[in-house]
């Protein structure tokens, strides 16, 4: 095609010169705006295309890199063994202290209360006295009980004086009889002779009849008479019995702990006035299983009474023995007594009686433990802790607290088998130290056992074992929750 060219410019040079071209128009100034705005556009959309690759590169691929880092980090975990802390399980001593709380009370505790009815004179004993049996704790005026005394024994002089007049009134009647059964008599041997009539021999029959009537009416009102003085004198020994408790006495030797009544107070049998004067701590009650009954039998009456008397010679505790040490406690077992505020002072007592029941709420064994007080260290209502020796024949396994895992099918630990596997295993929990635990069922003296259980591990999963640092029962307790698979697999 260049050859052409040249040829055709060869063979007619002269033509340009011959044929000039036209001039080009002049160009107008839409025609030259053209390309600068087809270029801008295209400009635009590289940007606007770059821009959005750009975009998409910044979030694709840290995604991208993520879910890598996630992928390979999830991989990496199931690859790796875990390593756990674990323990070896050691069986409990055969001896061991049962420490359980109990409050003191006083041997016997009495409430003393008026008989009479009267006003205060006075009283010879204030809360806080140490009494002894037989004192004369108060005295009471009594001015109706007086009177009515006085009453009485009238009244039984005029039941005397009736009973004479009634036995006067029997011999008449006596004499009476004697003259018309004479008179009788006589009239009916003369109505045998025919010289009386027969009507006036029974006349005198019927005045006969009518006398031992009156014989045998008199001797009714004399022992009318006798009983009506007997009453009489049993109504003035009631009056004298009431006028002999004028003096208030202590039953027994003891404290007095409470006062309820003041010089001049109304007295009446049973109540007292609304005066008290009380130590601020009467005899302590307690519980009985499935009741709220005082525990003692000689738990003050709910009136007040004058005074209330406790006996502390000699204090009782009462403990609930949890149901798992029941059958170690028996009658005569010596158990050890201490108070906070006699830290280096132990007491010695002795149980005395079980309720021989347990409580159906709580499981527990009422029990009475009752030591010697002769030097009045010990006080009614002070909280102390009774240490009883415990032996036991089949001792439990013994596993710190951490290791327990808290489960809706019962508490459970996490064992290790001995090809380095994990196996969850139900157990029954005997005693609670806080940070121990003795196993009565479910574990064996020797088995290792996992420490502060993670949430990941499984059942049946490998594990790489450590021994757990010591302290390790101070930790906080292990999960709650354990794995779903272990749930599944040991639940039943």
């Amino acid at each position: 095609m260049a050859m052409s060219t040249e040829e055709h410019k060869t063979s007619e040079p002269g033509q340009d010169e011959q044929e000039p071209q036209p001039a080009p128009a002049p160009a107008t100034a839409g025609d030259s705006s053209r390309p600068k705005r087809h270029f801008k556009l295209a400009l635009l959309a590289l940007i606007a295309l770059l821009l959005f690759g750009a975009l998409m590169l910044a979030g694709v691929l840290p995604r991208l890199a993520r879910q890598k880092k996630v992928t390979a980090a999830t991989q990496a975990v199931r690859d790796s063994i875990p390593n756990v802390s674990v323990v070896q399980t050691q069986e409990a001593p055969a001896s061991s202290d049962l420490q359980l709380p109990g409050d003191v009370e006083a041997i016997q505790v009495a409430t003393i209360s008026a008989q009479t009815t009267g006003y205060l004179r006075r009283f010879h004993a204030d809360i806080g006295d140490r009494v002894s049996a037989g004192q004369l704790l108060a005295e009471i005026d009594t001015p109706e009980v007086d009177q009515q005394l006085q009453q009485a024994r009238a009244n039984v002089a005029q039941a005397v004086a009736s009973l004479g007049q009634a036995e006067a009134n029997l011999n008449q009647a006596v004499t009476n009889m004697e003259y018309a059964r004479v008179t009788y008599e006589r009239n009916q041997y003369l109505a045998q002779q025919h010289v009386v009539a027969e009507q006036t021999r029974d006349q005198m029959k019927a005045a006969y009849d009518v006398a031992k009537a009156n014989v045998d009416a008199m001797r009714a009102n004399i022992n009318a008479a006798k009983a009506t003085i007997t009453s009489n004198e049993a109504n003035v020994r009631s009056l004298k019995a009431l006028q002999g408790f004028q003096k208030v006495f202590s039953p027994f030797t003891g404290v007095i702990t409470a006062r309820n009544i003041e010089v001049g107070s109304l007295i009446s049998p049973g109540n007292t006035s609304s005066v008290s004067t009380t130590t601020g701590t009467t005899a302590a009650s307690a519980t009985l299983p499935g009741g709220t009954t005082p525990k003692g039998t000689n738990a003050p009456a709910t009136g007040g009474g004058l005074f209330e008397i406790a006996r502390i010679d000699t204090l009782r505790i009462f403990i609930s023995v949890p149901q798992t040490f029941a059958s170690t406690i028996k009658s005569g077992q010596i158990a050890n007594i201490s108070v906070r505020e006699l830290p280096q002072k132990t007491f010695t007592g002795r149980v005395v009686r079980t309720t021989s029941a347990l409580d159906p709420g709580s499981r527990t064994l009422l029990t009475e433990v009752q030591t010697p007080n002769s030097d009045y260290q010990l006080l009614p209502g002070m909280y102390a802790t009774v240490n009883f020796g415990v032996q036991s024949p089949d001792p439990p396994v013994r596993i710190p607290a951490t290791a327990l895992i808290i489960h809706a099918d019962g508490p459970q630990v996490a064992v290790v088998s001995s090809d380095q596997k994990v196996h969850y295993q139900k157990v029954v929990i005997g005693r609670d130290y806080g940070n121990q635990l003795d196993i009565i069922s479910g574990l064996e003296p020797g088995a290792t056992i996992v420490v502060n259980v993670a949430d990941g591990l499984q059942e049946g999963a490998q594990v790489h074992t450590q021994a757990a640092p010591s302290g390790v029962q101070t930790n906080t307790p292990a999960n709650s929750q354990p794995p779903q698979q272990a749930k599944t697999l040991t639940g039943s």
